[in-house]
């Protein structure tokens, strides 16, 4: 016999009658960070150039919308390699980052991979990206300072870090300060991929 809820439906009864437009539906976005570290309080970090609105001509990680029947590792992995030509990379999952202002368009939620590579991998700007560089970003006090290795882009990006309970970077609250050319919340990412890689060697 078939259980039925508090309206007296079935499950097949409930789902043929389920208003999808009851509750309010964020976004799904995935970006991908690619790392190598250079030290405790530095990471070389491959960025593309942002070619179309909103943060136009600034600098983020590859990444992009979860399709309608993709998975977000799915997701990732293409948008990363139609924004740098990179394929075959290892990724796993970081963190979710669901500010609700993080993303001027709408209530964009980014779920985050990262993966640990060599910066000699073959990579090319594509899609929306205008260009694609790698950058060593050096955390010193709130400040991240951000130099792209073949010397055209330098600049900072100031940040009011704040960490969780458990000593984590917490993004949520942390407060973009000075923004310089980052894009999104993309920097206190990077500030919490640095944290967290220096946890994991105490």
């Amino acid at each position: 016999m078939a259980v039925k809820d508090r309206n007296g439906k079935t499950e097949a009864e409930f789902l043929r009658d389920y208003d999808v437009t009851k509750y309010f539906r964020p976004s799904v976005t995935v970006d991908a960070v690619l790392y190598r570290v250079l030290s405790a309080d530095a990471l070389r970090v491959l960025l593309i150039k942002r070619g179309g609105h909103p943060y136009i001509g600034m600098f983020a990680f590859p990444g992009g919308f979860v399709e309608k029947d993709e998975d977000c590792e799915t997701a990732v992995a293409r948008e990363l390699m139609e924004e740098t030509g990179v394929v075959g990379v290892s990724l796993c999952q970081l963190v979710t980052a669901s500010t609700p202002d993080r993303d001027p368009r709408w209530r964009n939620i980014t779920v985050v991979y990262c993966g640990e590579v060599k910066d000699d991998i073959d990579f090319a700007a594509g899609d929306d990206a205008a260009d694609a560089r790698w950058f060593d970003i050096r955390l010193v006090g709130s400040t991240l300072k951000f130099a792209a290795i073949d010397g055209t882009e330098s600049f900072d990006c100031t940040l009011d870090i704040a960490r969780d309970a458990f000593g984590h970077v917490d993004i949520n609250n942390t407060k973009i300060v000075e923004r310089g050319c980052v894009a999104f919340d993309h920097a206190k990412i990077i500030c919490y991929l640095i944290n967290e890689l220096t946890r994991r060697t105490r």
